[in-house]
Order: structure tokens, then sequence, then C-alpha cells
């Protein structure tokens, strides 16, 4: 097919105007072998082009030099057909936008072989600020075999933002390509976003400067042959409403060289036969997790290739796989921190949790997994990791196929009991019971550092932990009715301590006990010399210890009161 030649079309109109106007074009009216450039040869204004009726040209290029921004808007009646398109003014800070404003927008391979370059770029040019908005039922079909690119060059900053929109990309969609730029993607409302290929959240194409890639998922859906998140740059995604499945490709955080952190505050995300790896490949990868749901059909690796260390940090919500792999690969490393949530393995006959180069640490949460082969999980699992139970108790009711014993790791101990007498495994669960302290310290919202047993949040001079034992407010600032008291007895030559305690001690694992001393300076504390002679009635949980104390003729002396958790 011998070459067509393709015309080129500027707009001269006015500074606000239709773009099916003939007299709005030098170089004739765009059709569908021209190529359309909007700039400001005959411009001293921002100004934006609105399209309400059938537009199709072959190229449209808003990246032209110019000194004030170009906007182009597809109204609810206007439809544009294009091979290509780019936009991003070259001047810095310049802001350029194409809004689909109920309106649709097609992007098709070309028929003409002499159409090259036929990709859809948001930010193609150095230092160029360019949107894309897909709203109110609007449409974005690229259909071309080069996708979609956010943000292609050097320092460019390109965003997407698609609100009770739809958007249709057959090959693939990438955010933040060129060196040391931004792409974004917003998805909100009831907005629908399918990608056949791949979507890559950071990828750098060229240069040292690596890219940086970020996905906003407030509602709606999106769906991608394969997630990518700093595919090779810094990547970011958090999905807080709305629903994330990646099918055959499965999803990846942190690959070739990149940092990539998923965050998960609801809404559910899923694969469909394909798994999750968090830090593969010199890559850092981390996975935050507070509420919602993650269904992981297949394994979820964590460091799953060389030189790579993944983390998986779950406060709330469910995450559901067939098998948690942590640290897979011998000079890798894997985390897993459990605050929270539940964790469901549904593996196969020897599917299970296993821990080869990293840390599983259990606070107050739910693991559990379906027909693992116990025998092997406790023999094999734990090659060079470790298990550790913090702040909670393992405990449970466990059974496998004539399997009876126990599991002992840094000072706690799992307890397996056969109680079906070897008959098929069927469930099997390791309960970390939330300890006293943990929900005491939710219930005052506490979390981070001022969580912490020697935090003191409100500053009252009392810490958390005697907050705690004493029975105060550990954010209302000073609460006085929790000081111990002291007096001495003139007429028995005795003092007398009295502390608050809670009822029932052992119950919320605190010891109070009290130490004694004749002077600071040697730091000579003694729990012998005092006699516990009472306690009050139970009053609201807590009750008034008193302890008696013979002065014995000392012209000083010190009295602390100690409060251990165990």
């Amino acid at each position: 097919m011998a070459p067509v030649a393709h015309g080129l079309t500027t707009w001269k109109g006015s500074t606000s105007g239709y773009w099916d106007i003939p007299t709005n074009w030098a170089g004739g009216f765009p059709a569908s072998n021209s190529t359309v450039r909007l700039n400001h040869d005959r411009q001293t204004n921002s100004y934006t082009v609105t399209v309400q009726s059938q537009a199709i040209t072959d190229k449209l290029w808003m990246d032209t030099y110019a000194d004030v921004p170009v906007h182009v808007r597809v109204s609810s009646a206007g439809s544009l057909q294009l091979n290509s398109m780019r936009m991003g003014f070259k001047e810095e800070d310049r802001e350029s936008s194409f809004t689909i404003d109920g309106g649709s927008v097609w992007g098709m391979d070309p028929t003409d072989p002499s159409v090259t370059n036929t990709a859809f770029l948001i930010g193609n040019n150095p230092d160029c600020i360019a949107t894309m908005s897909v709203l109110n039922e609007g449409t974005l079909s690229v259909q071309g075999s080069n996708g979609l690119i956010v943000a292609s060059s050097k320092e460019s900053i390109g965003r997407l933002v698609v609100a009770n929109g739809n958007v249709r990309i057959k090959d693939s969609l990438t955010l933040g390509k060129g060196p040391d730029s931004l792409g974004e993607l917003y998805i909100s409302g009831t907005s629908s976003v399918s990608i056949t290929g791949a979507l890559h959240v950071a990828k750098l194409e060229l240069g040292a400067l690596a890219p940086t890639g970020t996905v906003h998922v407030a509602g709606g859906t999106l769906e991608c042959g394969t997630l990518n998140i700093g595919a090779n740059g810094v990547g970011s995604f958090t999905l807080s409403d709305g629903q994330v499945r990646a099918l055959d490709g499965g999803i990846t955080l942190g690959q070739a060289n990149s940092t990539a952190q998923l965050n998960i505050y609801g809404g559910s995300m899923e694969t469909a036969g394909s798994s999750m790896n968090i830090g593969h490949l010199d890559s850092t990868g981390t996975l935050f997790m507070a509420n919602g749901n993650l269904n992981i059909d297949g394994a979820i690796g964590l460091g799953s290739a060389s030189r790579s260390m993944g983390t998986l940090d779950l406060t709330g919500g469910t995450i559901t796989s067939k098998e948690l792999i942590i640290g897979a690969a011998t000079s890798s490393t894997g985390i897993v921190h459990l605050q929270g949530g539940e964790i469901v393995i549904l593996g196969s006959l020897n599917d299970s949790i296993q821990v080869s180069n990293g840390v599983l640490r259990i606070e107050k949460a739910l693991v559990k997994w379906n027909n693992p082969n116990i025998t092997d999980w406790i023999t094999n699992a734990v090659a060079n990791g470790t298990i550790a139970w913090s702040n909670g108790l393992p405990y449970g009711t466990y059974s496998a196929n004539g399997f009876d014993g126990s599991f002992t790791n840094e000072g706690s101990t799992l307890y397996w009991d056969n109680l079906d007498n070897g008959s098929s495994f069927t469930q099997s669960v390791i309960w970390v019971e939330e300890s006293p302290y943990n929900t005491w310290a939710g219930d005052y919202l506490l979390s981070g550092s001022n969580a912490l047993w020697s935090a003191d949040p409100d500053q009252d001079g009392f810490d958390n932990l005697s907050e705690y034992g004493l029975g105060g407010n550990p954010v209302n600032g000073f609460n006085p009715e929790i000081v111990p008291a002291f007096q001495i007895l003139t007429s028995s030559g005795q003092a007398e301590y009295i502390y608050r305690q809670r009822s029932d001690p052992a119950a919320y694992g605190l010891t109070y006990y009290l130490e004694l001393n004749t002077n600071l300076t040697t730091q000579s504390w003694t729990t012998n010399g005092y006699t516990l002679i009472g306690g009050s009635q139970d009053i609201g949980g807590f009750r008034t210890v008193t302890n008696q104390v013979p002065t014995g003729g000392n012209s000083s002396l010190f009295i602390r009161l100690q409060i251990q958790y165990e």
C-alpha cells in the first residue's frame, strides 16, 4: 500500500471554540489523514477546544512550544477517533488537559503502514504537566498496539483521572516511564478500568533517574492482565474502596531495582490463577493492610528472588492464599508482621507456611490453613527463619494424620493435639490470643510508638504500663485518683503505702510489688521488709491494696511500686 500524504492542521480559531467549525483551522478541516496540532501560533491566551460531534484524525499533538496552556474537552455528544496522541507542552509548569466529559475517544491501530509511533502519551515533553480526565460515563478506548503511557519524558508529570468513567486499553498502561518522571492514576466512583496487558507503576525506559508511579483506587473496578508496582522505579498503590483484579500475570511489588509499596485500607484485590511476589530481584516490596480483602489464587512470596526483601504488615482485613513463602531465595529476606486481621492458607495437601530466610512475627492475628502436612512443616518449613510470638499466647487445637506433639520456638509452645485419632485432616489454626494490654491500648486508639508500654502519650508522667495497671487514661492527662498514697502512723512507727491494682491481676498479665531502699546512691532495692495487710472490695474492676512498712528508725526510706507485665 502506497504511503498517503498527511496534512498538518493547526488551530487558529478564537480563544475558545468548537472543533467542528472549519474556520477555526489553518491547513484545512481535520480529516482522517490529518495531523492536528494545537499550539499558539495565532493565540495569546489559554483556550479550550470543544468536541461536540463526531471527529476523526490520525494524530493529535498538544506538545508544541507555547506561552499558556491549551485544553480539549469532549462533551457528552462528542466523539473523537485517533491513531495516536501526545500531550504536554514543553514549557515548565505549563499544564495542558484533555477532558472526556461524557463523550468518547477511540484510539485505533492505523490501517496506513506509514503511520508510526501510535502510542497515546500523556506528559510527552520534558518538564511538562499533562492531565487526562474521563468523567461522567465518558469512555477512553485505546485499542492500539502501543497502549497508553503517562509521563513518558524526563521530569514530566502525567495524570490519568477516571471519575465515574470508563477506560479500555488493549495493550498496556505505564505510569512513569521517563527518567525522574511522575505518572499518576486516580480511579473513583463507579468507574471501570480494563487493561488487557500489564499495568506498570513506574517502569524506566532509558536513563539513570528512576521514575515514580502512583495509583489511587477509591471506588469502581480495575482489571489488568498483570500488575507490576515498581516495575523499574518507585511505585506505590493505594486501595481504599472498590475492586482490583489481576489476571494471568499476577501481582509483583518491586521488580528489577525498584521500591514498591501497596496499601490496602478497604475494598478487595485478587488474582485469578496467579501468584503475588513482594520484593523480587534486587528490589524491596512492602504490603501494608488495615482492612479489606486480598485473595491470591496462588502463592504469596516475600523475598521471592535474589537480593530482595519483602514485608507484609497486617493490622486488619483478611488475606487468603494457597501458600505463604517467607524468604524464598537464599539471598532474600521475608518479614511478616501480623498485628491483627487474618491470614488463611488454602493450599493443596503439601502446601504450607514456609519460613526460610525471614521472620513470621505474630502479635494478635489469626493464621489458619487447610490440608497441610503438619509433620513436614514442623520438620522442614522453618529453615533459617524464626517464628516469634510477642504480646500474645499461641494456643489452639490441631490434628493431622496421627501426629501428636508440640513445637517450641522462642519461649512459647505451640501444641498439636490429635483429637480425631488420625482421621483425615480438615483445618488447622494457629490462634494467637490478643493480649489484654493490646486490647486496652486498642480501646484508647493507641498505635505505633504511642502503644508501647514505655510511652506516655498524654505526657502526664505515667507511662502506658502504669496507666494500664493503675486504671488511668493514657490520652487524657493527669489522673490524680491513680497516684499511690503514703502516710506515716506516728502511734505505731509504721508507714502505709496504698495503691490501686486490677482486681484480677493474673487475667491481665500483671504482677504488683514494692521495692524499698534507704538511699538512692547504692540502688540497693529490696522486695523484703513490708507486709500486705489488706485490700478493698472490687470497684469497677479495681481495688486498693494497703501495705505496711516499718520505718525501723531509719533516717530515710524510699518506696517504689513496680508493675510487671508478662
